[in-house]
């Protein structure tokens, strides 16, 4: 009978010690979960009370403030719900996450629901350097040809901080000047053909591309005031 409580003791006592060190080792191993989804009508009621809560001192405000203000509703709220979505030449989601995009789609409907007024589907189906003309005045243009990927990274260092669209012989997107690196977030048709943000000098559709024109959207006075109103 002792015998028999004593085995049953250690299985007790040996089980449990078993199962807590397989508890410590589960907590130990880096944590997998599902990928969070943004809710991206809360991310669009952001900007709008963002907006809101800007417009009585936005006339007072400087350029550089406001185009932070611009640069970061699209950087920081719209364009991050957007990664990881699927790319494709026919797409036209509205939604992240759902369906597929274009990368002329990704860009208008961006800024669009970063909520700056614009022909969503005309625009998207332009070459993309009339969607840039249409959508930035011409002195915040910039072309480049038959130009190394670093010098275009140096001469985008040079144009600031902020916002740009950009044109590539057969594809689009926006560059982003976070006053220290410089990123391509675009909708890629090579690789993981989803949306990405990327190191720019590191992406090879930027550095194979002969014909670059980039479009400082954020810097754009006219721009920012469409965007507020």
């Amino acid at each position: 009978m002792r015998s028999s409580l004593l085995l049953l003791t250690c299985i007790f006592f040996f089980g449990c010690t078993a199962k807590e060190k397989n508890i410590k080792k589960q907590a130990s191993k880096p944590h997998t979960s599902a990928k969070t989804i943004i809710n991206y009508d809360s991310c669009k009621k952001a900007i709008v009370l963002n907006k809101q809560k800007q417009k009585l001192q936005w006339n007072s405000l400087s350029i550089s403030a406001k185009e932070k203000i611009f640069t970061n509703a699209i950087t920081e709220t719209i364009a991050p719900a957007w990664v990881g979505t699927s790319w494709n030449f026919y797409g036209t989601s509205e939604t992240p996450q759902q369906g597929s995009i274009a990368c002329g789609y990704f860009v208008t409907t961006v800024l669009r629901d970063a909520g700056l007024p614009l022909a969503r589907i005309k625009l998207a189906q332009c070459a993309s350097e009339q969607m840039i003309t249409s959508l930035v005045q011409p002195k915040y243009i910039s072309r480049f040809s038959n130009i190394a990927i670093e010098d275009f990274i140096k001469s985008i260092q040079g144009l600031g901080y902020g916002l740009y669209v950009i044109g590539l012989d057969n594809h689009t997107g926006f560059i982003y000047n976070d006053g220290n690196e410089i990123y391509f977030i675009h909708a890629s048709y090579i690789g993981s053909k989803t949306v990405q943000k990327e190191l720019a000098v590191l992406n090879p559709i930027l550095k194979q591309s002969k014909y670059k024109v980039v479009g400082k959207i954020s810097g754009d006075e006219k721009v920012l005031q469409r965007w507020m109103n």
